[in-house]
């Protein structure tokens, strides 16, 4: 009966598998024989999907446009946050730190404990900024950064994903550039 129950379920997986990862049927679905739209700036793609989408794309292909879009909406924040490497630089030499305040959105609080956990998972994820060499604190939603990086631009990228984390309202940064 084990046996039964173990085979019956390899039959469920595998039929899962290939319902979720195969293409539709052609001779089900006739839309699939049309030749796809070619995208032009006067032809743009539909804002809205259709509910049975038939995106082809890879999971490899659908994580790396995930991960430029990311990209590119933490280099906008770069910016907008006034925390250029040229800037970092010039504040660095005014003050030996750096400040950033952003305004706190309603009934975003976090305890400090799991914003400094937050914070250190981010940084542990980039490959470049080491959770090790910053100390992070938090009091009421204010953090403080201290410790080493490699460059401004890494500095910048602390301060940054640090501001982008719920419950945060500011970063005010020790942070200096290792030899």
């Amino acid at each position: 009966m084990k046996l039964f129950i173990f085979l019956l379920g390899i039959a469920a997986g595998a039929a899962g598998y290939h319902y979720y990862h195969k293409p539709a049927c052609p001779a089900l679905n006739p839309s699939l024989h049309s030749t796809p739209a070619v995208e032009s700036p006067a032809n743009p793609p539909h804002s809205a999907a259709p509910a049975h989408s038939t995106d082809t794309r890879s999971f490899t292909e659908k994580a790396r446009d995930g991960a430029i879009a990311a990209k590119d909406g933490i280099s906008q924040k770069l910016v907008e946050w006034h925390l250029t490497p040229a800037e970092i630089n010039t504040e660095l030499e005014k003050t030996g730190r750096v400040v950033r305040t952003k305004a706190a959105a309603a009934g975003q609080s976090l305890s400090n404990a799991r914003l400094v956990a937050v914070i250190k998972g981010k940084y542990a994820l980039e490959d470049d900024l080491s959770a090790r060499t910053i100390n992070v604190d938090a009091d009421a939603g204010k953090v403080t950064l201290r410790g080493t990086a490699k460059s401004h631009d890494l500095i910048a990228r602390a301060i940054a994903l640090a501001l982008a984390t719920d419950g945060v309202t500011s970063v005010h940064s020790e942070l200096t550039v290792a030899p």
